[in-house]
């Protein structure tokens, strides 16, 4: 049975894959960017000791501000603007190819940072398979109404 409140409820909204993925690379950034500012010491123990501490803080400053801003497009659900996707992939592509260069070419920094280059990857697939996505579903045909 049924109750009162489920029935009188407004249905939930999904949010479009768009705002999704802004979201999920928004909190990953967030997150990670926060990490050094609130406990460095655990963040190097996982990424290695680092010379300077105010440089490592000032990055994960900027990753938490963008991480930040692409939480807040995401939350407004609908399509994602073309500069914020645009500072995402950039933000991606640039962090894999530090992380694969410098962790893995190099070897100057841990190889955790490797870990951080595929996510970052992810990320670029992703935004690229849903500005496929999008395009595919415009030049669809639109769908034919009852006969």
């Amino acid at each position: 049975r049924l109750r009162e409140e489920t029935a009188l409820d407004p249905p939930v909204e999904r949010l479009p894959p768009w705002s999704m993925l802004a979201l999920a690379q928004g909190a990953y950034y967030a997150v990670f960017g926060a990490w050094p500012l609130v406990h460095l010491r655990s963040f190097e123990k996982v990424t290695g000791p680092k010379l300077e501490e105010w440089l490592t803080k000032g990055v994960g400053a900027c990753w938490l501000n963008v991480g930040l801003h692409l939480i807040e497009a995401g939350r407004h659900g609908g399509r994602v603007r073309r500069d914020v996707r645009a500072l995402a992939i950039r933000m991606a592509a640039t962090f894999a190819a530090f992380d694969f260069h410098y962790a893995g070419r190099r070897r100057r920094i841990s190889p955790a940072y490797l870990i951080n280059g595929f996510v970052q990857l992810g990320f670029v697939a992703l935004w690229g398979l849903e500005k496929l996505a999008e395009e595919r579903a415009q030049h669809r045909p639109p769908m034919a109404a009852h006969a």
